[in-house]
């Protein structure tokens, strides 16, 4: 059946459950500050300056459904959810066009502008200019703030009550200036030995948001099981986290990442272990799934490269390597190399598994850099 649209919360646009993709895009604000790129689990950061937005179908309004009707949740949020993290790396068209070609598709964007300093202090800077098409076209905002540091900031900043509290104010004062619906926290890097005070700021952010009506959302590393001595995903605890938060953002992928071994940047296998997992400790309503649009080069030569879909099918075709297929390997200057990267099939096979598990959405990672096909099956 076509798509059903309902107003809830703010105006927002309420869509149905399906296969909506939530798109990745981020926009690099003009501040004092030198933004670091997005981790994306140790995915090459040199990729977030090569991708050239592609044009997203303008008709893709109408997804499939798997209901009936669309209902409100209890907490707000609409089924089937379409954010993106929004980013623009300095030689694509400028943000405010860019959202545009995306916005048939968007549920909501994740501004990735902010970063946060041990002692709980931000900084970055904000356009107006993409909140205002946001709120004219009522999609949900969430400020996106991290700090790629790891560790370094993030031990003094949960170990200090002060720092926790001016943290919370900071975001609660960003959140309430611009007119966001919430916050994500993209804390990479955090030591297992900080689980539990990673824990209980994500409660005191929440108890706070929420006093005020605003959301709390996270974007965290993906698990196949609890592994609280892991040195990646040791520190969150998927159960304790999927108590305060709203929404928890797994990022599914690096399977297979830069600095190891060849292989698939999220199986659709691997990313089921996750999801069994991930449901098992928290609702399905509350988990959107992160989808990488990205690929790695593997050679002898140190870590993978990492490469948009453009840049992977060219690699493809210099080489000869077959069409529609994901993985491929050529020689170059004596070396071996092995290309695994998402394309349409790849993409729609972890989908399918979003509506399998009656999952909030899906999150692409990142707007730009994607199969542009994939628009032509989420019409």
């Amino acid at each position: 059946m076509g798509a059903i649209t309902l107003r809830g919360v703010r105006g927002r646009v309420i869509r149905p459950f399906g296969f909506g993709l939530m798109t990745a895009v981020l926009t690099a604000g003009a501040l004092s500050l030198g933004i670091r790129t997005h981790a994306i689990s140790r995915m090459d950061r040199a990729l977030l300056n090569t991708g050239v937005p592609r044009r997203a179908t303008h008709d893709a309004v109408a997804l499939a459904s798997r209901v009936t009707h669309a209902q409100m949740p209890a907490d707000g949020l609409p089924p089937g959810m379409v954010l993106g993290y929004f980013y623009d790396p300095g030689n694509a068209p400028a943000p405010v066009a860019m959202l545009k070609h995306y916005l048939p598709v968007l549920t909501g964007i994740i501004p990735f502008w902010y970063q946060i300093s041990a002692s709980g202090s931000l900084s970055g800077s904000t356009d107006p200019a993409v909140l205002k098409l946001a709120d004219q076209h009522k999609l949900w905002t969430f400020a996106l703030v991290q700090n790629m540091k790891g560790q370094p900031v993030f031990g003094p900043l949960l170990n200090s009550p002060r720092a926790r509290k001016r943290a919370v104010n900071n975001m609660l004062t960003l959140v309430e200036s611009n007119g966001y619906d919430g916050v994500n926290l993209d804390w990479e890097g955090i030591a297992a030995s900080e689980r539990r005070q990673f824990s209980t700021f994500v409660t005191e952010l929440a108890n706070t948001f929420h006093r005020h009506g605003y959301y709390v959302t996270l974007s965290i590393p993906a698990e196949t099981r609890d592994q609280p001595n892991n040195s990646w995903t040791g520190a969150y605890n998927y159960r304790a986290l999927g108590k305060s938060a709203d929404l928890l953002m797994i990022m599914a992928y690096d399977q297979h990442f830069a600095g190891g071994a060849p292989g698939p940047i999220a199986s659709p296998a691997w990313v089921k272990q996750v999801l069994d997992y991930t449901i098992s400790v928290v609702r399905p309503s509350k988990v959107i799934l992160g989808i990488p649009g990205y690929g790695y080069d593997w050679s002898g030569n140190g870590p993978a490269s990492a490469l948009t879909y453009s840049q992977a099918q060219s690699l493809a075709s210099q080489y000869g390597a077959p069409a529609n297929r994901n993985h491929f390997v050529y020689m170059q200057g004596g070396q071996l190399h092995s290309v695994w990267f998402e394309n349409t099939t790849s993409l729609l096979n972890k989908i399918d598994l979003v509506s399998g598990y009656e999952l909030r959405g899906v999150a692409l990672w990142r707007l730009g850099i994607e199969d542009p096909k994939i628009w032509d099956f989420l019409q």
